[in-house]
């Protein structure tokens, strides 16, 4: 039992002696996933500069990142921040140097606020950042490292001193005002309006009836019988010739008679009428008299009359 026991106890010591040997190594050559990372390897710090703004005062935010190349690739390392409510008053900045084993990165935030919400009243005189986040990985293994950046609050102080807002002479009076008076009460209003509109429908709808009414046709008008465009055109010729127009009114109208007469088939009386029109000679009105009476007998009465 004695001998057992002894080898028992060398076993484990052989297996702790084994672990701390490992540990060790490992410790030694970085090896082994991102968590084991020493904290160590980087280095993260925050500033706010001024300290103490006024509203609409730019500043400048800065995050310096400092790492150990031997563990962490300075070229992956990235900054996020949000600084709402204020913004951006210029491009940000990232500068990286490499000196021997370390890197040094550091990220400029060029910061105004001009808006709601920045003022001291608003921001209680205190305004305070959501903390940032720097991204890295690591050079040995496949893991991811962050770290978070936790800015400094920035003092917001007012431009007018308590002194001089008592000193202002305000305008404003703290007594009641009267009570809101009207020559005509809501009800009255609403009723005189309301006849108003309907007095304006009534004349719309008047008018309306007048510019769109046709009147009805007359018995007369309707019972007239239709005279045939022939008859029509001679009327109309021998109205030219009591009205005392010109040759060229009594051309057009002699020219209508023959193509009517060309309508109804008496070509030999059309080929007059267009020589009597287009004559060298203006017709008289005994020659446009004599022919249309010859027309008159040549066509049929059921055309003519």
């Amino acid at each position: 039992m004695k001998r057992a026991a002894v080898i028992a106890v060398q076993v484990a010591a052989a297996v702790l002696v084994g672990l701390a040997i490992r540990e060790l190594w490992l410790a030694v050559t970085n090896e082994g996933n991102s968590a084991a990372e020493p904290r160590s390897a980087v280095s993260v710090t925050a500033d706010v500069t001024p300290n103490v703004v006024a509203f609409g005062t730019p500043l400048v935010a800065t995050a310096d990142v400092v790492v150990d190349t031997r563990i962490v690739r300075p070229e992956s390392i990235s900054m996020q921040a949000d600084f709402t409510p204020y913004e951006l008053a210029g491009k940000p900045t990232v500068e990286r140097h490499v000196t021997g084993s370390s890197a040094h990165v550091r990220f400029r935030y060029p910061l105004r606020c001009l808006r709601e919400g920045c003022e001291p009243a608003a921001a209680r005189g205190v305004a305070e950042f959501q903390s940032g986040l720097v991204r890295y990985r690591f050079r040995d293994s496949p893991g991811a490292g962050r770290d978070f950046v936790d800015w400094p609050a920035v003092v917001v102080a007012s431009r007018v001193a308590a002194d001089d807002v008592e000193a202002i002479r305000w305008r404003a009076s703290e007594t009641e005002l009267p009570a809101v008076t009207t020559r005509f009460g809501p009800k009255g209003l609403a009723t005189v309006l309301l006849v108003a509109a309907l007095a304006l429908v009534g004349a719309a709808v008047w008018l309306g009836r007048r510019l769109w009414h046709v009147p009805a046709v007359s018995e007369d008008l309707e019972q007239r019988p239709i005279r045939p465009p022939l008859e029509r055109a001679l009327e109309l010729a021998r109205a030219e010739l009591g009205n005392g127009v010109g040759p060229a009114e009594r051309r057009r109208a002699l020219e209508r008679v023959a193509r009517e007469l060309d309508v109804l088939g008496h070509e030999a009386l059309a080929d007059d009428a267009r020589a009597l029109a287009w004559s060298p000679q203006p017709s008289t009105g005994e020659e446009v008299e004599s022919f249309a009476r010859r027309v008159e007998d040549a066509v049929s009465p059921e055309v003519a009359v």
